[in-house]
């Protein structure tokens, strides 16, 4: 059987720490932990975990810190948990299994994401990967490994999807410094790398998220500089377009600019929920009440389903009861009353796709 390291970066998160280990120890062969100058307990948590513990001043860089981290891992498959993200269920089965496969250079685990108003967020995200030199991340926040070097070290694998949940808290009570600090981060990246439209599009997503004036102006930037291309320039204008059809004021929703943002969204991102869920909305605000009704029937059927993209993350409410009630208002405000009634008897029964 490979073998698996877990790798984990912590600074001050000794309580979290101890969650996120004692969810997985058990399944991998070694666990490698950097600290970067914690004042608690972490280092001893961290032992009595069983850990092989380094200690550094952190760099400035989530990438460059990480990279540190992935030298000294010297098994065949690489793990990667932040402190404070955890697994709920034992992990050990499925992550043997996918590693014992030979198609795979790596997974994409499932995550959820506790919101600061209830409930969760879901997306899935890179987490696990066949150990090599060449795979180390970049960027300063919201670093990544890029897809050159994967291809170099592992030519024709593909990348898979590990029915494998993970739970993650480090903004279920909000943090304003830590969005700060990461607002920071990706500024310093762009001053070094411009002309970079992933980190171009998270910049107007945090400026949103912060509530700076300046934000749709420049979430209006990305869109309109990418909007005429074949392909997007990066998954993020999904998130992006669901900003601007959640941002803009009502008396510019039903503008032709909007216009160009649902036909797009529509054309590139028909399979994210959160991105049809926006049009819905959308189109319910510009009185298009055929246009979010096809939004919400399409919800519908990625509901049943279960075959949409998880690569942004969305409101797992979307896809249960908020879902109905938003199918049903529609429905029967466009004299679709064997939809309205159909969705009438389900909320009755208390169905939802994500029981």
């Amino acid at each position: 059987m490979p073998s698996i390291s877990l790798a984990v970066m912590v600074k001050d998160d000794a309580l979290r720490l101890k969650r996120c280990l004692d969810s997985i120890r058990d399944a991998v062969d070694e666990i490698v932990v950097l600290d970067t100058g914690s004042q608690d307990n972490s280092v001893e948590v961290a032992r009595l975990a069983g850990a092989r513990v380094l200690q550094s001043d952190w760099p400035g860089s989530f990438g460059e810190a990480f990279n540190t981290l992935l030298d000294e891992i010297k098994t065949d498959w690489t793990l990667r948990l932040d402190s404070d993200e955890w697994f709920e269920l034992e992990p050990k089965e499925p992550l043997q299994e996918a590693i014992a496969g030979n198609q795979n250079y790596g997974y994409k685990l499932q995550m959820r994401d506790i919101l600061p108003i209830g409930g969760y967020r879901e997306f899935s995200i890179f987490r696990l990967w066949r150990s090599h030199p060449k795979l180390r991340y970049r960027g300063a926040i919201h670093e990544n490994i890029p897809k050159e070097p994967i291809a170099e070290a592992y030519p024709g694998m593909k990348l898979g999807d590990l029915s494998l949940w993970m739970w993650h808290d480090g903004y279920s009570q909000g943090n304003k410094d830590k969005s700060l600090r990461n607002l920071e981060l990706l500024e310093k990246e762009l001053e070094q790398n411009p002309n970079q439209p992933y980190y171009e599009a998270m910049r107007a997503l945090m400026y949103s998220g912060a509530g700076k004036p300046e934000a749709l102006n420049l979430l209006r930037a990305v869109a309109n500089e990418s909007i005429g291309a074949e392909y997007p320039s990066t998954r993020m204008l999904a998130s992006v377009f669901i900003a601007i059809l959640s941002e803009t004021p009502d008396e510019r929703i039903a503008s032709e600019e909007v216009t160009r943002v649902i036909e797009k969204a529509w054309e590139w991102f028909c399979n994210y929920p959160g991105v049809v869920w926006a049009i819905g909305a959308a189109e319910l605000r510009r009185k298009n009440l055929a246009g979010a009704l096809s939004a919400y029937l399409k919800l519908e059927k990625l509901a049943q389903c279960e075959n949409y993209e998880r690569s942004i993350p969305f409101n797992a409410a979307i896809l249960g009861q908020n879902l109905w009630h938003a199918l049903g208002f529609v429905a029967q405000q466009a004299g679709r009353i064997d939809i309205a009634q159909r969705r009438a008897e389900r909320l009755r029964a208390g169905f939802s796709t994500m029981s």
